[in-house]
């Protein structure tokens, strides 16, 4: 029998086997994917901007974002338990429970990221200096002067982050969009009047400030706007309790996970403080450049929690599982080109970010060192977030704490630090840890084990 063009498609990419999920992809990827995209010139416009000020200057800052990133994905992470109890009310069609959830989330997430805000704000420089000590001092000059004022910053991310996961949840990726891209554009015109005034690495830390502010007033304004009511007396102090608990389920093991994982690459930017300039600055390169090149793979990555979650909120435990197989299949066939992109666009993806030859050489031996294990990214990020979705994360927190520390940071010590590979150890560890994670998190799908909070347990369906 003949079949259509639409329908072999549909059975290669797996469409057929969960139409729910496909459908909430197709709607919300467009918007992701542009959110997606903004968010990665945001993360860069800074390096960009940096890289004409000097070689310290993007040295400096390259070290802050990897501390600004560990905060920054640390709420991203903690605003995961609010998405996942909103996208399961939505799907159930309990608008008031997903209200109230809303109203948890964000109380509980705004007191946590307060409370260390203030501390790391009053300890900025003797963090710095902790740290990255063995720097050059005008590296260290750089990076306390721009962590005095990003360090301000992750009350804000947790807004905008919990606000655009609460629209997500509810099927919703127009208005978040709109965001990311006021988030980008204030980004890119604020770090251009800033260095038009000669200020020196202060004009990127004031953009980067200013902009995530705006992103997070806006994204409260569109979720008041939406029709989420953050009235406490909607939710009675049993119930608001109960969503508390439940959050903090999710919420504090995915924390912790990206709190080790991400801890991991502090340890490594301390290994490159001692390296010299050019490794800080290719490592700094290396990370921008990968971020451009896995957008199409991030995008599904955000998706991955909605979505799931919307078929787990309507209790069927076999649609839940073909949900999170049909967006890691789709995930692995969009890594296949990132791999290509990190092997064959390499030197070109490094030269946008800076002129400077021994820079884009490393840098591009750690883009072409990465590119094989791009193709595992399906199983390293796509099913620990889906597992998250029926409430399984302290699996990925006791992995992801052993992997980051046992692969990356203990391999960059003896293959960076003893046997004087540099920053090539870190491209190579970072695959390594992707691989072995990937291979773990797919026996974890196949058994089931993941359903189990939520169902009571039993295979996925092969």
């Amino acid at each position: 029998m003949n079949m259509s063009l639409r329908a072999r498609l549909d059975q290669f990419e797996g469409l057929a086997e969960n139409q729910s999920a496909a459908q909430d992809l197709r709607k919300m990827l467009p918007g992701m994917l542009v959110e997606q995209v903004a968010a990665i010139l945001l993360e860069n416009v800074n390096v960009f901007v940096t890289g004409f000020i000097s070689t310290a200057a993007i040295a400096g800052v390259g070290q802050i974002n990897t501390v600004n990133s560990v905060l920054m994905n640390l709420f991203q992470a903690f605003a995961i338990g609010g998405t996942v109890l909103v996208a399961q009310n939505a799907g159930a069609s309990r608008k008031k429970d997903a209200s109230c959830a809303a109203y948890a989330a964000l109380l509980m997430g705004g007191l946590v990221s307060l409370l260390l805000t203030a501390v790391v704000w009053m300890l900025h420089g003797g963090i710095v200096h902790l740290l990255f000590g063995g720097a050059e001092a005008d590296v260290l000059e750089n990076s306390v002067l721009y962590f005095r004022y990003t360090a301000l910053t992750p009350p804000l991310w947790f807004i905008y982050f919990q606000c655009c996961g609460f629209m997500r949840g509810a099927g919703d990726t127009r208005r978040p969009m709109f965001v990311s891209i006021a988030l980008n554009v204030s980004s890119m015109v604020l770090n251009l009047l800033f260095a038009l005034g000669n200020m020196g690495v202060k004009g990127p830390a004031l953009a980067y400030l200013l902009s995530v502010t705006i992103a997070a007033v806006s994204s409260l304004v569109m979720v008041l706007r939406c029709g989420f009511a953050f009235r406490p007396e909607a939710c009675s102090g049993a119930v608001l309790r109960q969503y508390l608990k439940r959050i903090g389920g999710v919420a504090f093991p995915s924390s912790a996970e990206n709190l080790m994982f991400n801890g991991s690459r502090i340890i490594l930017q301390i290994f490159l403080a001692g390296m010299g300039k050019a490794m800080i600055s290719a490592n700094s390169v290396f990370n921008s450049v990968n971020g451009i090149f896995n957008v199409p793979v991030m995008a599904l990555y955000y998706l991955t929690v909605p979505v799931v979650s919307r078929c787990a909120g309507e209790g069927d435990k076999e649609k839940t599982a073909k949900a999170l197989r049909f967006v890691s299949r789709k995930t692995f066939v969009w890594s296949v080109p990132v791999a290509l992109a990190h092997l064959l666009l390499a030197i070109p993806g490094a030269y946008i970010f800076t002129r400077d030859a021994e820079v884009i050489r490393i840098a591009a031996g750690m883009l072409a060192l990465y590119a094989a294990f791009a193709l595992f990214q399906n199983g390293s990020f796509i099913l620990p977030n889906g597992f998250k979705a029926v409430g399984d994360a302290k699996f990925a927190m006791v992995l992801s704490s052993i992997t980051a520390w046992g692969i990356r940071v203990l391999g960059t010590w003896v293959l960076g630090v003893q046997l004087g590979w540099g920053a090539y150890a870190i491209a190579l560890t970072q695959g390594l840890d992707s691989l072995l994670r990937a291979v773990v998190y797919q026996q974890r799908f196949r058994r089931g084990d993941w359903l189990r909070p939520m169902f009571g347990g039993g295979s996925a369906e092969k």
